[in-house]
């Protein structure tokens, strides 16, 4: 993930130092904008090291269907990730981004809130609900910030 976040804080500092067209700064977007782009990275992240937190855990303590429901969880992040990469390339190019990315990126937190609200009806365990529930938080979060971002970035 790290490399990820490089990618994108090179882009808010080409953002800054790059001065676009009109036609495409909501491409680059201004400093919000990119600030919820980051935002939207940094929760997607923080919400993978919680569900591996979890699923690194006493295996005695998940059953099927959680390791399932988790499972479906960090895909739906992957989808994220793949899907705010393909927007992040678009926008370094300036072009248009496409509008399937940002489908892919509510789809896959929509999948990721599913499975990890799924897992949280199975583990037993108090401290791994704890960890689910602050990941089914992060998720919640990344949402909103995706939302400041389609607001923000204009």
């Amino acid at each position: 993930m790290a490399p990820f976040t490089s990618i994108l804080l090179s882009f808010v500092l080409a953002a800054s130092v790059i001065s676009a067209p009109i036609h495409k700064a909501r491409q680059l977007g201004d400093l919000q904008c990119n600030v919820d782009r980051l935002s939207i990275i940094n929760q997607v992240s923080k919400t993978q090291s919680l569900i591996s937190e979890v699923q690194n855990a006493n295996s005695t303590l998940l059953d099927l269907p959680t390791q399932s429901a988790l499972a479906v969880a960090q895909t739906g992040l992957s989808q994220v990730n793949l899907a705010v990469q393909t927007i992040l390339d678009a926008a370094l190019q300036n072009q248009t981004a496409p509008a399937a990315s940002r489908d892919q990126v509510s789809d896959g937190l929509d999948a990721a809130l599913e499975g990890l609200q799924s897992a949280s009806k199975t583990i037993q365990d108090s401290g791994l609900n704890a960890t689910i529930a602050d990941a089914i938080s992060s998720v919640i979060q990344a949402g909103q910030d995706g939302n400041n971002v389609v607001a923000d970035c204009k």
